[in-house]
């Protein structure tokens, strides 16, 4: 049925006719409704415009900051301790670091490092690249520093002149006398506070700083004789009666007695037999200190120096340290060989070696042996 609607081609149907109350009917638009949308829409296109513009022109200065110009001469900033971010980027960009402060601040905040920068006295320069920049301030000023090395067996004194000779400008008597006669408090058993520090005084190489102050110095020494002293096994010395303090003392001699690692442990033998025994210790190191001078022999008259040090006179330990000993000393001295030796001889053949004995009989010929050497 050709005439059927439904097999026409939809080129060929006939538009539907509505009525006048059909709601798709189309309206009229009323001109100025028209002219409203126009000028919304003209008012849209001018902000989008606006936007972009403000957008390159912060992305222009953005990238004029991270691409700053030439980098110039070398400038000294100081940010004082508790600056905020925006103080311390008006300090840098005062000085020329940065060209743009508030930048600076917007990119530290995007980095996430807003709480991070370090206070101190930086040298900068003009035009400091960002990264550059950032990394210094993350870091802080490391202060310059100088390594002092103190060998075992010196007296405070000679601690003194050897700081000075690494450290311009150190004060030596201000040292000594701390040292000496104002000592800070020290945790050591046995130790009477107010006592000289002689031999508390530790003996290690210290890294500080350029004008590193005496009574830092100490505290320094102070807190690594304690961390040693912390490593050294005191049971038999405490069963034998000594404290840290003796240890330390006994220490002291066999420093300035043994030349040799391997005999540390002879020396605190002999003196722990002779204090047994009640014998006088008889230690040339010990006289060397009553003196106050390192002489290469001693005399017959030097023997009879008056000194509570004479330990050829006055019987026990030391009323002190003698010099400041190190860890391997301490450890022999809280320690000792597990040997009867009361006596020894330098060999006085350049081995740095002794002779030992239990003997008087064998200690005299060991002194003719030293002395037949020395020839």
């Amino acid at each position: 049925m050709p005439d059927d609607p439904r097999h026409l081609s939809p080129d060929d149907r006939a538009p539907i006719e509505r009525g006048p109350d059909s709601s798709r009917t189309a309206q009229p638009v009323p001109a100025s409704r028209s002219a409203s949308r126009r000028r919304r829409s003209r008012r849209r296109l001018l902000g989008l415009v606006v936007v972009l513009l403000a957008l390159a022109v912060g992305i222009g200065a953005l990238r004029a900051y991270l691409s700053p110009g030439e980098v110039g001469a070398e400038v000294k900033v100081s940010i004082p301790e508790g600056s905020s971010l925006k103080q311390i980027a008006a300090l840098l960009a005062a000085k020329g670091v940065v060209e743009h402060a508030n930048l600076f601040v917007y990119r530290v905040k995007k980095d996430g490092h807003e709480n991070e920068l370090k206070p101190g006295t930086y040298t900068l320069r003009v035009n400091e690249p960002y990264d550059n920049l950032i990394a210094l301030l993350l870091e802080g000023v490391v202060a310059p520093t100088i390594d002092v090395t103190l060998p075992e067996g010196l007296t405070i004194a000679e601690q003194a002149q050897r700081i000075a000779g690494a450290v311009p400008g150190f004060d030596t008597a201000r040292y000594v006398g701390l040292a000496a006669e104002h000592p800070p408090a020290v945790k050591v058993e046995g130790y009477k506070s107010g006592t000289t520090l002689e031999g508390l005084l530790f003996p290690a190489t210290y890294q500080v700083r350029e004008k590193v102050a005496p009574r830092a110095f100490i505290d320094l020494q102070l807190v690594a004789l304690r961390e040693n002293l912390d490593k050294v096994d005191m049971t038999r010395a405490r069963k034998a009666n000594l404290t840290e303090y003796d240890v330390v003392i006994i220490a002291s001699l066999i420093e300035g007695e043994a030349r040799v690692a391997d005999e540390r442990e002879l020396v605190a033998a002999v003196i722990w037999n002779r204090l047994r025994e009640g014998m006088l210790l008889q230690i040339d190191a010990a006289i060397q200190y009553a003196l106050g001078e390192r002489k290469p022999e001693l005399t017959y008259d030097d023997y009879k120096v008056e000194s509570p040090y004479n330990v050829y006179k006055y019987a026990g330990l030391t009323p002190t340290p003698i010099n400041s000993p190190g860890l391997a000393a301490m450890r022999a001295a809280a320690n000792p060989a597990r040997v009867d030796y009361l006596y020894y001889v330098a060999r006085a053949d350049g081995s740095g070696r002794h002779y030992w004995s239990d003997d008087y009989g064998q200690f005299l010929r060991d002194k003719e042996r030293a002395a037949q050497n020395a020839q």
